[in-house]
């Protein structure tokens, strides 16, 4: 992405992306576990929750970069084993 970034401006939607609102009255119980581009997960109380963003159907290197991305949240499934675990966003 920052190659796109430096080559100019950005025009409509080029790169997908997660976000989460979390609701004031949770902030108490609520950490952030792991951010990056394609995931985040948060934790609230003993839920886990992950939302994920998979590449397009067309996307150069997108079984690997799937393949990769869904090792990396199952291994942070297994550090959290002890709670439950939701899993959303764009997996098409």
């Amino acid at each position: 992405m920052s190659n796109t970034v430096e080559s100019g401006m950005l025009r409509g939607r080029p790169f997908g992306g997660v976000i989460r609102l979390i609701k004031k009255d949770l902030r108490k119980i609520t950490r952030t576990i792991h951010c990056s581009d394609r995931y985040s997960i948060v934790k609230v109380g003993d839920c886990i929750f992950i939302n994920v963003y998979l590449s397009c159907v067309g996307s150069v290197n997108r079984q690997l970069v799937c393949d990769e991305v869904l090792a990396e949240i199952d291994a942070w499934c297994q550090r959290y084993s002890d709670c439950s675990v939701t899993l959303v966003g764009d997996l098409k």
